[in-house]
């Protein structure tokens, strides 16, 4: 992603995500992709909730001693927190929290068994589910079976031998199920590829994936799904009991868990080299990522009114103003960023937001738009 932009002299270039290891799952190359950008995207747009110093007021937010701190919750959709998946923060699909029908729909990679008493050769078969959705058997040879239950293929093949046997007894069974896959990718116990054969909640497809692994980023975690990221908060219904988040997953979603070490912390605004710095596996502070960026740009930083924009989830985080000044005269001591956090640097060039804007939207072009519902624009 080579595209930039030039601010006061400097090229902006968007951060990227480091390459996970997903060797085995070549064919998820391009969700991988769309990742990487999604990532990337999360880093500009808090960087647009955080800057907005008309409404920051620092006197309304929570000082413990050493930063003051502000809860955030994003607003995707229109004016309130929806579950749901969206390709922006605009437009949100739904997820429903309704038990979808029980019955299994048979599809492509399926192996059913077929049995039709009373008839020679007839009992005991097993036939997989070709990629148009149908299946051979004797003497009414092809038959399409795709996004029917056993019982209305039962009733299909009562019909289609009533013509070579009298009142035939059939039962349909599935032998194998392959033509609902889940996809789990990252920090899991079991990555790659699990099956459904009846509805599971989130809860069930994470069991499915033998958990999460201790080297898992949860804040980080999402569900995919039609290439679009869901907002579902896993973290806090794995940590806080949320249980609105358990929702139930369908046919071809991804769930992803990002490894702690290999997520990144963007920093971004008056600092001489603007970039995403990785976390690694010991952590990162603030000086620390100051000075990777080579530090603030003298005289148009304002070092006094630092921004962390923290995400503990799909739906909300943090806001967190730190005063660095003191940090570099010893007066405090250096804070410790988590993975994915944004520090911004404020400039006192700026006469207002919409000149930042201004600067900042082609960055966001450069990146394909708003491309997840993480969004704090409007919850500050």
């Amino acid at each position: 992603m080579g595209v930039g932009v030039i601010i006061k002299g400097i090229r902006f270039r968007p951060g990227t995500i480091p390459k996970y290891r997903f060797a085995r799952f070549a064919r998820m190359a391009e969700t991988i992709l769309f990742l990487k950008n999604a990532f990337a995207a999360i880093a500009v747009l808090t960087l647009l909730a955080a800057c907005n110093t008309d409404i920051i007021d620092k006197s309304l937010m929570r000082y413990d001693g050493v930063v003051h701190r502000q809860p955030v919750i994003a607003e995707a959709g229109t004016g309130k927190t929806t579950r749901g998946c969206g390709a922006s923060a605009k437009s949100p699909g739904s997820l429903s929290g309704t038990k979808p029908e029980a019955s299994y729909r048979v599809g492509p990679g399926d192996d059913l068994r077929f049995n039709i008493f009373g008839e020679v050769g007839m009992t005991d078969l097993v036939a997989r589910v070709d990629g148009e959705g149908f299946v051979q058997l004797p003497i009414i040879e092809l038959i399409n079976v795709n996004n029917k239950t056993t019982r209305e293929i039962q009733s299909l093949l009562k019909e289609a031998y009533k013509e070579n046997f009298v009142k035939p007894w059939i039962t349909v069974e599935l032998a194998n199920a392959e033509s609902h896959p889940l996809f789990f990718l990252g920090e899991f116990k079991k990555p790659g590829v699990h099956y459904l054969e009846h509805p599971r909640t989130l809860l069930e497809a994470l069991a499915l994936g033998g958990g999460l692994s201790p080297d898992a980023y949860l804040p980080g975690a999402r569900l995919i799904r039609k290439n679009r990221m869901c907002v579902v908060d896993l973290h806090g219904l794995l940590k806080e009991g949320r249980f609105e988040n358990n929702v139930y997953v369908t046919s071809k979603d991804m769930l992803f868990a990002p490894r702690k070490e290999d997520m990144q912390i963007y920093v971004l605004g008056a600092v001489v080299k603007p970039q995403a710095v990785p976390f690694g596996a010991k952590g990162r502070t603030v000086l620390e990522a100051l000075t990777i960026a080579q530090g603030p740009v003298k005289g148009k930083a304002l070092l006094e009114d630092v921004r962390i924009i923290r995400s503990f989830s799909a739906v909300d985080g943090e806001l967190l103003i730190i005063d660095v000044e003191k940090m570099l005269t010893g007066k405090a001591l250096d804070y410790p960023l988590e993975p994915g956090d944004v520090l911004y640097v404020p400039q006192t060039a700026f006469s207002d937001w919409n000149d930042a804007i201004s600067i900042i939207m082609p960055s966001l072009e450069a990146l394909g738009g708003i491309l997840t519902p993480i969004s704090l624009i409007r919850a500050l």
